[in-house]
C-alpha cells in the first residue's frame, strides 16, 4: 500500500477524479470482509487502476460475479477536519459499500450496503447516484475501501471525491442539464409527431421512434427510471430493463435508416431484405429479456444467451454502416447519407468505444464512462437530422405547393382553352347564321327572282305559240341581270370572309371599287367615299361583312326612293378600335322618331341588326336629306 499515490485535498477545488490515485482487487472467493481486506495490506493482492476510470469487463451471470475491492488513500493536509463524498457515478450496481480506514488500519466510518434494489429515500443521499460521506480528520491520512458486486452487464466504475458543501450546487446543475436535454428530445419528438400528422411521411414517425429510443436510453442508464420510476425497473426480471432500451435505440436507428436511405427499389434491394431480418431478430432478442421471469437458466446456458444476445445487441451496426456505405458509394442517397453519418458518429464512437473498453481493447476515458457525453453526442445527431428532415419538409413542401401552381396554371391554360374552342364554335355559328343570311337576304332573293321569271316565261311560251321575241329577250336580259347581281353579292360574301381581318385601307379600296363599278353615275347619283383614321388599323371579318352590307344598303335606299343627285360615304376609324360609318344623300329626307327603325321597313331593319350585331348603335334621320349613321 505504501507503492500506492496519495491524494492530498486540495484547498478550493470541488471534485477530484482519482485518475492514477486508484488500486483494485479482486476477490475471487466472494467472500472477504473488510478485515481479511486489511490483512492484505503489505501484499500485492491490490494492482494499479492503470485506466482514466476504473473497468473491470463484462460479467455474464450470478455464478461468475464477484466483489471487487477499490482502494484510495487520502490526506488532510489543513488543521480543520474535511468533509467529503465518495460518488459511483453510476446506478446499476448490486452492491456497494464503504469502508474509511485510519493510519492505524482501524475502521473509523462503514456505511450500509446499497444498490439498485435500494430506493432512493433509503440511500445516504437522495440521489440516483450512489453518495457515501466521510471525514477525514486534520493533519490525517486515511484509506478508503469501496466494495462493488455486480451480477450482469459492464462493471464500470466512474467514481470520484466531492466536496460536501458542494453536493447541492453539484446536484441542481446535474438536474438541469440532464432536464434540459430530456426536454429538448420530447419537444423534438412532438414537432416530428407534427410533421408526421401534416405529411403522413413513414420517415418522421420512425425519427420519432429513435427519439424515444435516446429518452428511454437516459431515463434507464443514468438511473432517472431507478430514482422517479422505481417499482417499474421490476417490470422485467433481474436487471434486464437496463438492456432494454439501449436495445430498443440501436433497433429504432435501423428502422430510421431503411426508411431516410430506403433501398428497397434499388439494385442493392437484398440490404432491405437484410434489415428486416435483424429487425426479426431484434423481436427475438427482446423476448429473452422477458423470458427470464417464467424460467431459470443454468450458468451454461445463460453465458451462451448472453454471448449470442450481446452479438444480436450490436447485429443493427454493421447494417446500418453498409446502408450509409451503399448510399454514398452507388450515389442512392449521398447527400442524405453524409448528413446521418455526421450525425451519429459522435454517439456511435462512444459506444463502441465502451464495447472495447468492456474487453480490455482500449483504456477507458472518461467521455466513455460519462452520460454527459452521450447526452451532448446525442443533442449533435438530433440536432443535425432535425436540420435534415425539417429540410427535407420544406422541399416536399415546396415541391408540394410547385406541383399544386403547376396543375392551377395547366388547369386554368386547359379551361382557356376549352373557352377559346366554345368562343370559337359560337363564332363559326353566328358566321355561318351571317352567311346563311347574306345569302338568303342578297343571292337567295336574286335567283328566287330568276327562277320565278324563268318559269314565268316558260308558262307564257306555252300559252303562246307566236311569241313576241322583243318581250322575251328583254325579260331574259334582264333574268341575266339579277344573276350577276347574285354572283357579285356571293363573290362579295366571299371576300369578307376568306380572311379573318383587313385593314381600314383595304376595306376602303374595296368599297371604292364596288361603288365605282356599280352605284357611280346610277340614275345620274354622284357618290363620294371619305375614310379617315388609322390606315393600319385592323377590322374583322365579320366587321367588314356588316359595314360592307349596311353601306349597300343604304346606297341602294337611295338609287331607289331619294332621287339624289349626290350621296357621301365617310368612315372613321380611332386607334382604340371606335367606328363611326355614316352615309348621307341630299334626296328627299325622310326619318321615323327618334331615329328609330319601323319593323316594317325590312331593309333598315337588317341595318340596324347589323349594326347592333358588332355592338354599336343604328339611326336613321333627315338632314337636309337622309343621314344613315352607325357607331361602333
Amino acid at each position: 500500500m505504501s507503492r500506492q499515490p496519495v491524494e492530498v485535498l486540495p484547498e478550493g477545488d470541488e471534485q477530484i477524479h482519482l485518475r492514477e490515485k486508484l488500486a483494485y482487487f479482486r476477490d475471487s472467493l466472494g467472500t472477504r470482509l473488510i478485515t481479511d481486506i486489511l490483512q492484505l495490506t503489505n501484499t500485492d493482492a491490490f494492482q494499479p487502476v492503470v485506466t482514466p476510470v476504473p473497468n473491470f469487463g463484462f460479467v455474464t451471470g450470478v455464478q461468475v460475479a464477484k466483489p471487487v475491492w477499490l482502494r484510495l488513500r487520502v490526506q488532510n493536509p489543513s488543521a480543520l477536519p474535511q468533509n467529503w463524498l465518495v460518488e459511483v457515478d453510476f446506478w446499476c450496481f448490486d452492491e456497494i459499500q464503504l469502508f474509511v480506514v485510519d493510519s492505524q488500519h482501524r475502521i473509523i466510518s462503514t456505511s450500509p450496503v446499497i444498490g439498485w434494489k435500494t430506493p432512493v429515500a433509503e440511500r445516504l443521499r437522495h440521489h440516483r447516484y450512489y453518495w457515501f460521506p466521510f471525514t477525514i480528520p486534520q493533519k490525517q491520512l486515511v484509506t478508503a475501501y469501496v466494495r462493488i458486486v455486480k451480477r450482469r452487464g459492464t462493471q464500470i466504475v466512474p467514481i470520484s471525491l466531492v466536496r460536501e458543501s458542494a453536493y447541492e450546487a453539484m446536484s441542481q446543475r446535474n438536474y438541469l442539464f440532464w432536464g434540459g436535454v430530456l426536454f429538448t428530445l420530447a419537444f423534438v419528438s412532438v414537432m416530428s409527431l407534427i410533421f408526421f400528422l401534416i405529411t403522413l411521411d413513414r420517415v418522421y414517425s420512425k425519427y420519432i421512434f429513435c427519439l424515444l429510443g435516446l429518452i428511454g436510453f437516459f431515463v434507464i442508464n443514468d438511473g432517472f427510471l431507478n430514482q422517479f420510476a422505481f417499482d417499474a425497473q421490476f417490470w422485467l426480471p433481474r436487471q434486464n430493463v437496463y438492456f432494454l432500451f439501449p436495445l430498443i435505440l440501436f433497433y429504432s436507428q435501423l428502422t430510421f435508416v431503411r426508411t431516410f436511405l430506403t433501398l428497397r427499389r434499388t439494385p442493392s434491394h437484398r440490404w432491405h431484405t437484410i434489415g428486416t431480418v435483424v429487425l426479426w431478430s431484434g423481436l427475438a432478442c427482446l423476448s429473452t429479456l422477458v423470458v427470464e421471469r417464467f424460467t431459470s437458466f443454468s450458468s451454461a446456458t445463460e453465458l451462451v444467451l448472453i454471448r449470442i444476445f450481446s452479438v444480436i445487441y450490436w447485429l443493427p451496426m454493421p447494417v446500418i454502416v453498409a446502408y450509409i456505405v451503399i448510399s454514398i458509394i452507388r450515389n442512392y442517397h449521398r447527400k442524405e447519407a453524409w448528413l446521418y453519418l455526421v450525425a451519429v458518429i459522435p454517439f456511435y464512437a462512444l459506444n463502441l468505444g465502451q464495447v472495447l473498453a468492456n474487453f480490455g481493447v482500449m483504456p477507458t476515458y472518461v467521455p466513455v464512462a460519462n452520460f454527459v457525453y452521450y447526452a451532448l453526442a446525442a443533442l449533435l445527431e438530433v440536432l443535425v437530422l432535425t436540420f435534415g428532415l425539417a429540410y427535407r419538409y420544406k422541399m416536399d413542401r415546396d415541391q408540394t405547393e410547385r406541383l399544386i401552381k403547376e396543375r392551377t396554371v395547366q388547369q386554368k391554360r386547359t379551361y382557356e382553352a376549352e373557352v377559346q374552342t366554345l368562343a370559337v364554335k359560337n363564332s363559326l355559328l353566328l358566321e355561318k347564321e351571317r352567311i346563311a343570311r347574306d345569302l338568303h337576304d342578297n343571292v337567295g332573293a336574286h335567283l328566287a327572282f330568276v327562277v320565278t321569271n324563268l318559269t314565268h316565261i316558260s308558262d307564257q311560251v306555252e300559252k303562246q305559240p307566236k311569241l313576241n321575241g322583243r318581250q322575251w329577250s328583254d325579260q331574259l336580259r334582264t333574268i341575266v341581270s339579277y344573276t350577276r347581281e347574285a354572283v357579285k353579292l356571293l363573290r362579295e360574301t366571299i371576300w369578307a370572309i376568306h380572311q379573318e381581318s383587313f385593314t381600314v385601307e383595304e376595306f376602303s379600296d374595296r368599297l371604292n371599287q364596288y361603288i365605282n363599278r356599280y352605284v357611280q353615275e346610277t340614275d345620274g347619283l354622284h357618290v363620294d367615299v371619305l375614310v379617315t383614321g388609322a390606315p393600319g388599323q385592323r377590322l374583322t371579318s365579320t366587321q367588314v361583312l356588316n359595314l360592307f352590307r349596311i353601306v349597300q344598303e343604304a346606297l341602294n335606299n337611295v338609287i331607289k326612293h331619294a332621287g339624289a343627285t349626290r350621296a357621301m360615304v365617310g368612315m372613321q376609324v380611332s386607334a382604340g378600335g371606335r367606328i363611326k360609318l355614316r352615309v348621307h344623300d341630299n334626296g328627299k329626307g325622310f326619318t321615323w322618331a327618334n331615329g328609330a327603325v319601323s319593323e316594317q321597313h325590312y331593309g333598315l331593319q337588317n341595318m340596324k341588326t347589323r349594326a347592333e350585331e358588332l355592338g354599336g348603335t343604328f339611326r336613321v334621320f333627315a338632314d337636309e336629306g337622309t343621314t344613315v349613321e352607325v357607331e361602333i
